[in-house]
């Protein structure tokens, strides 16, 4: 196995593609309008709401916005897809990017976060939805994964009823239909690792980081279909990440019986805290406060953070997931569905 290594501007491949992938070009157009690059389309209307505006970018036409008003109501829509990096992370970066931009940042006590899926068809888009409120008007952000794009949807208007604004958001997004940008350019099931210098510095630990990786990658063939993994590497989902733990652990727990070698104490106190983790039965929770409640659990999943939040006044917490010793990355090409991968 190749190993790849990468530096700290790997995570962060987000913010500095925004920097030059906003929509800032107007499109003129007065009828319905399809976007070539990713298949999306802008209708001249949706609903009671009338398009105002259609916009790309001046160096990347694969920038796609669209903007819709009702005027009656004073209430406005929008949506853009914006080429992303294809890492595991991307979800989550650019959810909070898409925040971190605005001229008012909603703190965290005043957002109302959930995860979503979208089903269309065959295809399934992973995302983050969350709810705020700006100068007496009640705001929806959802960002989704969408292949080699992020789909980026907004509504707002005055208020605070988040039932009808979600019913509004869900019937748009129905005509919409992003998951055609999917079924249009799906990813491959393919994937590269890349690992930090900091875990190629140990033997021990550069294993350890690999059998993590190849763990979560296992996970996702298991179980994600084609279809599905299409639309992106599902990495706010709660049993991906804990495979990667489950990883760590299990090559030196199941794979190789040799005890750690004395003084290498970033492994054996890596180990030793997933361990511990995992047999407390904490790891879904520990999961859950270190992504800010953004993962997706199985349904019905039930969770104790009263005894996790006991546990923690006993138990020191010796990692933290923003300290990355790989990242998992889609390869960039598209998928043929009617061969098997």
């Amino acid at each position: 196995m190749k190993v790849y290594l990468f530096f700290i501007l790997f995570f962060f491949p987000v913010i500095i593609l925004s920097q030059d992938l906003k929509p800032n070009k107007k499109i003129k157009s007065n009828t319905y309008f399809n976007h070539m690059a990713s298949g999306m389309t802008a209708p001249v209307s949706l609903g009671d709401f009338s398009r105002t505006a259609l916009f790309t970018n001046s160096k990347n036409d694969s920038v796609f916005a669209a903007e819709y008003e009702n005027k009656s109501n004073d209430a406005v829509y929008k949506f853009k897809i914006i080429p992303a990096f294809l890492d595991e992370e991307r979800l989550l970066n650019h959810y909070f990017k898409e925040l971190n931009e605005r001229k008012y940042r909603p703190k965290e006590s005043e957002k109302v976060n959930k995860t979503v899926t979208f089903k269309e068809g065959k295809f399934r888009l992973h995302g983050i939805s969350t709810y705020f409120s700006h100068l007496n008007r009640l705001i929806n952000v959802r960002v989704y994964d969408a292949g080699f794009w992020t789909f980026i949807s907004e509504i707002s208007q005055k208020g605070n009823d988040t039932l009808v604004l979600d019913k509004i958001h869900d019937q748009f997004l129905k005509n919409l239909q992003p998951g055609k940008i999917v079924e249009n350019n799906p990813l491959t099931r393919y994937s590269n690792i890349l690992y930090s210098p900091i875990a190629a510095r140990d033997t021990v630990l550069l294993r350890i980081t690999m059998s993590s990786a190849t763990n979560k990658m296992k996970w996702i063939y298991e179980n994600i279909d084609k279809y599905e993994r299409a639309s992106g590497i599902p990495g706010t989902l709660l049993d991906f990440q804990i495979a990667g733990i489950n990883g760590f652990i299990d090559y030196k727990t199941e794979k190789n019986f040799k005890p750690i070698k004395e003084g290498n104490f970033t492994v054996d106190k890596l180990i030793s805290f997933f361990t511990k983790l995992r047999n407390d039965g904490f790891t879904d929770e520990y999961l859950m406060e270190q992504y800010y409640y953004l993962l997706s659990p199985p349904e019905n999943h039930q969770f104790d953070y009263e005894g996790y939040q006991k546990w923690k006044l006993n138990n020191s917490i010796d990692y933290n997931v923003a300290e990355k010793y790989y990242i998992i990355v889609n390869s960039r090409k598209k998928t043929d569905f009617s061969k098997d991968e």
